[in-house]
C-alpha cells in the first residue's frame, strides 16, 4: 500500500519489498534521499527551521555541540558562566576555520547573533534575554544578559557565519554560496533536486569517513523508498511507516528517532465567536478522534502517542492521560453546546515539510464527519502556514483550525522552550491566551532551581490539557533506512537531520 492511501482505505497486512539489490556505494561518493531541501542554504536567514536542518547541519555548526544522546558538549570553544549567570564567557579555540578559509574569531559571534536577530524569526526568540555580545579580544566573546537564560544552551541554535566572508562577497553570495565551519561544504545545488557536499579537509574535528556525498531532495514518500530498494540512494530520511516493517524483512537497516514534531489538532481560540471557543465542542472533538486507531491502522504503529511530553522529559506528568474516544458522547455534547447538526469546521494542514500529515487530516474529517463536523481539508506549504497563523493572530473574526506541527514531545528542545514557543501568549504565533498558563511559563524562565522548573512545567501542562487548546493525535518518529553495509544512529532528543559524518560504511 503507497502511504498517500487514504484512511478508508487503510489496510493490514505484509508489504512486499525487494532484497537491497546492492551493497552501500563507497565512501568517496555516497547518496541520500531526504523529503524536503533547505529554504535557504545560510541557517543564520532561515525562516523555518526544520527542512533547512535536516541537511545543513552537515555545512553549519553551531557555538557549541551534541554528545549521541543529546547532551551538551563544547565544540570550537569552552566558556564559564558568571554569577548569577548573567554572564557567560566564551574561549574560542584559535585556528578553526570556515569553509572560506577565513578564521573563526569573537567577531564573528556577534557577528552571528545580530544576523540572526535581524533575519531569522524562527530563531530570534533566542535573543530575548541578551542584553548584548561583546568581543573582548580576537577570540574572546561575552554574552551579558538581561536575565539569566534557563534554556540558553539547551534550546538556543546559534549557527556561525563568517564576518569577514560576508564583508568580501556581500549578500547575495553570502546565502546562495554557504561558508561554515561544518565537516561538509557545499559543491553544488540544484535547487529541487539535489544537494552535492565534500568533505572539508581544514575541518577542525575528526575527518568523516564519507569524503563526497549527493542529497537529493524527494518529497513523494513512495519514490524515497522505491530508489533505495533500487539501490538508487544508500539511506533515506522520513521512510513511511508503511514501508518499515518490509524494508526489515528485506534485510534493510532501520533505525528509529521520536523527534519533532507532535501533530496536533490546534484552535484558534482568539476569536470568541468560533464554535469551537465553546470548551465542551473543543471536548466533543476530542472524544471524535480515535488517536490510537490512527497509529495503529494507518501508520502501523511506528509513531507514538503521549497526551503531551513523553516520560524522562522534564515536567513529564504520568497522571495526564491521551484524549479517549467515545464518539456518542460527542455528538452528546455537541446538542449540549447548540449544534445538533454539527457545523463547519476550516482543517489546514502543512505540506513538504514532515511525513503523515495528509493522511492524518483525511482521517480527522473523517472522524469528524461522523459527529456531524464537517471540515474543509486544505494543504499548505510550511512556511505560508506560519504567514497565515501570524495574519490570524491579528484577525479576530478568523475562523482558523489546523493540524499544526507544533513542538511538543521529543522536540529537541527543553519543555519550557517548547511552551515558550506554543503556548506563550506573547509567542510570534500563538492563537491562545491563558493568563495561569503564561504565569506559569514566564515563572518557569526565571527559575534556576530544576526542580522547581519542572514543577511549572507540569503545571502549565495540565492547565493546557484541561483547557483543550491543542489535541496531540501522534508524536513524530523520524525513520531512517538504508543498505546492510550502512550503519547510521542519529543524535537523540534533538532536531533530526543526517549528519554524513556519523555514517559508518563496513568494508
Amino acid at each position: 500500500m503507497s502511504s498517500s492511501s487514504s484512511f478508508i482505505a487503510a489496510v493490514f497486512g505484509v508489504f512486499l519489498v525487494a532484497a537491497p539489490s546492492a551493497d552501500a556505494q563507497s565512501a568517496g561518493h555516497f547518496t541520500a534521499a531526504v523529503l524536503d531541501e533547505p529554504e535557504a542554504l545560510d541557517m543564520t536567514s532561515v525562516k523555518y527551521r526544520p527542512p533547512s536542518s535536516a541537511v545543513l547541519r552537515n555545512v553549519e555548526e553551531m557555538l557549541w555541540g551534541f554528545r549521541p544522546d543529546g547532551s551538551v558538549m563544547p565544540t570550537v570553544a569552552d566558556w564559564t558562566v558568571g554569577p548569577g549567570a548573567k554572564t557567560i564567557t566564551f574561549k574560542i579555540h584559535p585556528g578553526i576555520k570556515f569553509h572560506s578559509g577565513d578564521e573563526l574569531t569573537a567577531a564573528d559571534i556577534v557577528f552571528s547573533i545580530a544576523r540572526v536577530t535581524a533575519h531569522a524569526p524562527s530563531l530570534k526568540r533566542h535573543t530575548r534575554f541578551i542584553d548584548k555580545v561583546e568581543a573582548l579580544d580576537r577570540y574572546t566573546v561575552r554574552f551579558d544578559f538581561k536575565a539569566p537564560d534557563v534554556n540558553f544552551f539547551d534550546g538556543a541554535e546559534w549557527f556561525l557565519a563568517s564576518k569577514a566572508y560576508y564583508d568580501r562577497v556581500g549578500e547575495a553570495a553570502f546565502v546562495d554560496h554557504p561558508s561554515g565551519i561544518g565537516p561538509y561544504r557545499v559543491v553544488d545545488y540544484e535547487r529541487g533536486q539535489y544537494l552535492d557536499l565534500a568533505a572539508f579537509d581544514g575541518y577542525y574535528g575528526k575527518a568523516p569517513q564519507i569524503r563526497a556525498a549527493r542529497i537529493y531532495f524527494v518529497k513523494d514518500d513512495e519514490t524515497r523508498v522505491d530508489r533505495l530498494k533500487a539501490g538508487e540512494v544508500d539511506l533515506v530520511m522520513d521512510a513511511a511507516y508503511t514501508d518499515v516493517a518490509a524494508l526489515k524483512q528485506a534485510g534493510f537497516n532501520t533505525v528509529r528517532l521520536p523527534a519533532n514534531p507532535t501533530v496536533s489538532l490546534v484552535f484558534d481560540l482568539l476569536n470568541p465567536k468560533a464554535p469551537w471557543a465553546d470548551r465542551r465542542v473543543r471536548r466533543a472533538i476530542t472524544l471524535a478522534i480515535d488517536g490510537d486507531a490512527i497509529v495503529k491502522n494507518l501508520f502501523h504503529g511506528v509513531p507514538q502517542r503521549y497526551p503531551h511530553l513523553a516520560p524522562g522529559e522534564a515536567g513529564y506528568d504520568p497522571t495526564l492521560e491521551a484524549y479517549r474516544y467515545d464518539p456518542a458522547e460527542a455528538k452528546r455534547l455537541l446538542v449540549q453546546a447548540g449544534y445538533p447538526n454539527g457545523f463547519a469546521m476550516p482543517l489546514y494542514y502543512p505540506t513538504g515539510s514532515f511525513y503523515g500529515y495528509r493522511e492524518t487530516a483525511e482521517a480527522v474529517a473523517l472522524y469528524l464527519r461522523a459527529i456531524g463536523v464537517k471540515c474543509q481539508v486544505e494543504g499548505e506549504e510550511t512556511v505560508r502556514l506560519l504567514a497565515q497563523t501570524t495574519k490570524v493572530q491579528s484577525d479576530p473574526k478568523a475562523l482558523y483550525v489546523s493540524l499544526s506541527n507544533e513542538p511538543m514531545a521529543n522536540s529537541g528542545l527543553p519543555p519550557l522552550e517548547m511552551l515558550t514557543i506554543s503556548f506563550l501568549s506573547t509567542s510570534g504565533m500563538v492563537l491562545y491566551k491563558n493568563p495561569a498558563v503564561d504565569a506559569q511559563i514566564n515563572g518557569g524562565l526565571a527559575e534556576l532551581d530544576p526542580q522547581r522548573r519542572s514543577a511549572r512545567v507540569a503545571a502549565a501542562m495540565r492547565l493546557i490539557h484541561d483547557d483543550i487548546q491543542t489535541i496531540p493525535i501522534w508524536d513524530t518518529v523520524v525513520v531512517f533506512a538504508m543498505k546492510p553495509k550502512v550503519h547510521y544512529q542519529p543524535i537523540r532528543h534533538r532536531m533530526p537531520h543526517l549528519a554524513l559524518r556519523d555514517v559508518a560504511i563496513d568494508p
